[in-house]
């Protein structure tokens, strides 16, 4: 399926253009019921509440913190694979919950 902002509406004519004959029936009825039931309008917030704003800028301070702490990261995978090779860690136990 694609995003209404790839779709150009020479697309949808160049399509249309290649149909047979006795399809063009069924695609005018389709979009008259199309017309005649508009989408309705996107809702302003998420359901948490969020606005995209608040969403875009939210992205852009994980991707801030991550970057800042990325070096530390690092240091701690680093760690981690050093205790897990050296046979110092344990599997975590699986439970029903998960």
């Amino acid at each position: 399926m694609r995003n209404l902002d790839t779709v150009t509406p020479q697309q949808v004519i160049d399509i249309v253009m290649t149909l047979p004959p006795e399809r063009l029936l069924s695609v005018y009825d389709f979009a008259l019921f199309v017309k005649g039931h508009p989408l309705p309008p996107a809702p302003e917030t998420d359901i948490f509440g969020e606005t995209q704003d608040e969403i875009r800028a939210d992205e852009v301070r994980w991707a801030q913190q991550f970057a800042a702490s990325r070096d530390e990261l690092r240091a701690m995978a680093r760690e981690a694979a050093a205790e897990y090779h050296a046979g110092l860690t344990q599997p975590m136990p699986a439970t029903a919950e998960g």
